[in-house]
């Protein structure tokens, strides 16, 4: 709904959810619609292993927000 008001969106996932975001995203007709997949848990991080996943998916986030993107698994 973003991107059809003209913004950037993409959507951040653990693993056991890409089925459920590609079922969305088929209903909403928005098919291949780009994620990026991290590993699940994220739940019980520490602040220092959320920082790193964050600053490894930085360039991948900025790539789909400016339409390049595909989806992407650290």
């Amino acid at each position: 709904m973003l991107e059809e008001r003209g913004i950037p969106a993409t959507v951040v996932i653990t693993q056991p959810f890409q089925a459920v975001i590609a079922s969305n995203a088929v209903k909403l007709g928005a098919p291949g619609y780009h994620a990026i997949v991290v590993p699940h848990p994220v739940y019980g991080k520490s602040t220092s292993e959320l920082q790193d996943l964050a600053r490894g998916l930085a360039q991948t986030a900025l790539a789909q927000l400016r339409g390049g993107g595909s989806p992407s698994s650290p």
